[in-house]
């Protein structure tokens, strides 16, 4: 699997937010899930594009980081990428990267149909 996965997350029909917002919210109800602001800031200041950082606590003590930026083909398209933690002493292997891609993406679906959040991702 890629490094960077592309995701197209649409608000429904009657609703105006952006991939961001439902980012944002679905880290706010999400118990194992955290919108991190300065490293969003961060994030897109590197990235030069908006941008957004969300934690997923694994274990009380373990935990990784996905990076969410527009992408410039829609603005209702993100690039995720799961980041390495800087103090880490290895680096995700592809195999990992990717089941905490599709961890995410059920996370997300569910949020998504539970009502909690309005929209689709592909």
């Amino acid at each position: 699997m890629s490094a960077v996965v592309r995701l197209s997350l649409r608000p429904g029909e009657a609703a105006k937010v952006t991939p961001f917002e439902v980012l944002r919210d679905f880290a706010d109800v999400e118990s194992r899930w955290s919108y991190l602001k300065e490293d969003s800031e961060h994030y897109s200041d590197l990235k030069g594009a908006p941008g957004a950082v969300l934690r997923h606590r694994i274990a009380p003590s373990t935990y990784v980081d996905f990076g969410f930026v527009e992408a410039t083909v829609d603005p209702s398209t993100v690039d995720l990428a799961v980041l390495d933690r800087p103090d880490a002493e290895t680096l995700l292997s592809p195999d990992e990267r990717a089941d905490l891609i599709d961890t995410f993406l059920d996370a997300m679906r569910d949020y998504l149909s539970a009502g909690a959040g309005s929209g689709t991702i592909r």
